[in-house]
C-alpha cells in the first residue's frame, strides 16, 4: 500500500513573479520544439528552462540555473512540510466545465507490484534523460499522476473544505490544460488523516511512467553511493499527484494512430484479410458518412468492441469488430486475457503488425506512426494525403487499466491519455540527499 509524506516544496515567489501563468509549462513529453520556443519567450523564469532545457548540454546548464533561481529568490521553500491540494478546472470539446481534484505529496518508491502499479511500457531514451536530470539537480520538477480508488470523495472533500477560505498559493492558466490552483496544507491532523487513508490504498500510475522509473533508478544510484542507508532519505521518495479514480473529473481520452507509410499490400489482399478476421461495417467517405462512422464507434451496441480504420485511396470508413478471440490467442499466447482483449492490443497485434506488417514495438512519434486525440483530425489527415491510414480507438476504461496493472502486464505506449495533463512548475521537490 502507498506510503506518503509531506514535504517543503519549492514554489515560485509571488514577489518575483507577477503572473504564474507565464512560468508554468506542460509536461516535457508533450512539448514540441515550437511550443518549447514559445515557452522560452514567455518568461526568462519559465520552468521549461530547467525541466526541458534546449541548451547543448542541459545537464550542465540546468543545475546552475536551478541553483541561481533559489539564490535570487525566484523559487522559495515552504515554511513547514506540506501536502498540496490541487484543483484543475478545464473543458473538453463539449465545452462543459469540469474539475479534477487531488493532492501532491511524496510517495515511497516501490518496485511495481507492491502498493504502486504501472500499466504502460517505457522506452530507454526518455528514462535516461530524466535520470540524468535528477542526478544533476537532485530535484523532481514535475509530479507523477497516480490514481487511487475510493467510492467516497472523503479526502478531496476534506482538503477542499480546509482551503476554501484561503486564496491559492499558486494560480495559473495554461491553454487546454485549464486553470490550476494550488494550496499548501500544513495542518498535522489533516496530513495524518490523508496518510492513513492512502496507507490502505493501492496506487495506479496514470501518467509519468518514465519519470517514475527514472526516480527508481535515481534512488538505486544514491543507495549504491551510501551503503547502509535507505528508508527515510528524500531520494527514496518521488513527488506524486493523487486523484480519486471514482471522481468525475478524472477523464481518459482516446489516442488514435496515424500511419504514414504502409508496406505494399494490395487493396484486394487487405480487404480479404479484414473480412476474414473482422465483421466490417462500411460508411461512405463524406460528411454524413464520417458522422455516422464516428457515432457508431463512440456508441457501440451491446458492449461491442469496435476499431475504426480509414485508408488512403479507399472511399469508405470502416468499423471493425473482431470475429472471435482465437486469432488473438494464437498471435499473443503469452498475454493475459485482460491485456489481449483491449482494443489497442487488437489494433497493434492483429491489424497493424499481422495484417499490415507495421511494427508497433517502440514506435512512439516515429517517422512511421504518429498520434492524435482528435478523430476528425486523424480522418482529415488521410483525406489530405498526410498519412496512408488512420486508426480510431475508444479509450480503455479505468477498470481495464487496473485489471492489466494488477496482473503485472503493460499496455503499449500511448494506450491511455489522462486529461488534463499535470502542469509543471506548480511545486518542485528538492531532494534531501
Amino acid at each position: 500500500m502507498a506510503q506518503i509524506f509531506p514535504f517543503r516544496g519549492l514554489t515560485y515567489n509571488p514577489g518575483k513573479i507577477a503572473d504564474f501563468s507565464s512560468v508554468v509549462a506542460p509536461p516535457y513529453d508533450v512539448i514540441s520544439a515550437e511550443h518549447q520556443a514559445e515557452l522560452y519567450d514567455r518568461s526568462p523564469r519559465n520552468v521549461v528552462r530547467i525541466d526541458y532545457c534546449r541548451d547543448a548540454d542541459p545537464y550542465e546548464t540546468v543545475p546552475r540555473r536551478f541553483r541561481e533561481w533559489q539564490e535570487d529568490g525566484t523559487l522559495v521553500p515552504e515554511d513547514a512540510p506540506a501536502i498540496y491540494y490541487l484543483s484543475q478546472e478545464y473543458r473538453l470539446q463539449d465545452g462543459i466545465p469540469r474539475e479534477r481534484r487531488g493532492f501532491i505529496a511524496l510517495a515511497t518508491i516501490e518496485d511495481f507490484g507492491g502498493g504502486i502499479h504501472g500499466h504502460e511500457n517505457t522506452l530507454a531514451e526518455p528514462k535516461e534523460d530524466r535520470l540524468k536530470l535528477m542526478l544533476a539537480c537532485d530535484a523532481q520538477f514535475s509530479s507523477i499522476l497516480g490514481l487511487y480508488t475510493d467510492e467516497r470523495p472523503t479526502l478531496t472533500d476534506a482538503l477542499s473544505d480546509h482551503v476554501k477560505a484561503r486564496d491559492p498559493k499558486v494560480e495559473a492558466e495554461l491553454g487546454e490544460f485549464g486553470t490550476s490552483r494550488l494550496w499548501a496544507v500544513t495542518d498535522p491532523g489533516l496530513i495524518s488523516m490523508v496518510q492513513e487513508a492512502l496507507s490502505r490504498q493501492e496506487v495506479f500510475i496514470a501518467d509519468g511512467h518514465h519519470r517514475y522509473e527514472a526516480a527508481s533508478g535515481y534512488r538505486n544510484r544514491r543507495l549504491a553511493e551510501r551503503p547502509g542507508t535507505g528508508g527515510v532519505e528524500g531520494f527514496n521518495r518521488v513527488m506524486m499527484y493523487f486523484a480519486n479514480l471514482r471522481e468525475e473529473g478524472v477523464v481518459i481520452l482516446p489516442t488514435h494512430r496515424l500511419v504514414r507509410e504502409l508496406p505494399d499490400v494490395s487493396s484486394a489482399e487487405l480487404e480479404e484479410s479484414l473480412q476474414r478476421h473482422f465483421h466490417v461495417e462500411a460508411f461512405p467517405r463524406n460528411g454524413d458518412g464520417r458522422r455516422r462512422f464516428l457515432d457508431t464507434l463512440r456508441n457501440p451496441k451491446g458492449g461491442q468492441r469496435l476499431l475504426g480504420a480509414s485508408f488512403r485511396g479507399d472511399s469508405r470508413h470502416l468499423a471493425l469488430r473482431l470475429r472471435d478471440g482465437e486469432t488473438m490467442r494464437r498471435l499473443a499466447p503469452d498475454m493475459g486475457p485482460e491485456l489481449r482483449a483491449l482494443d489497442v492490443t487488437t489494433l497493434h497485434v492483429l491489424l497493424m503488425e499481422h495484417i499490415l506488417g507495421v511494427s508497433t514495438r517502440g514506435a512512439v512519434n516515429t517517422d512511421a506512426v504518429a498520434y492524435t486525440h482528435d478523430a476528425e483530425e486523424a480522418l482529415a489527415e488521410v483525406e489530405a494525403g498526410g498519412c496512408q491510414a488512420a486508426f480510431i480507438l475508444n479509450p480503455p476504461s479505468a477498470g481495464e487499466m487496473i485489471s492489466v496493472s494488477l496482473k503485472g502486464e503493460k499496455m503499449p505506449q500511448k494506450s491511455t491519455y489522462f486529461f488534463p495533463k499535470l502542469v509543471t512548475g506548480l511545486v518542485i521537490h528538492k531532494v534531501d540527499v
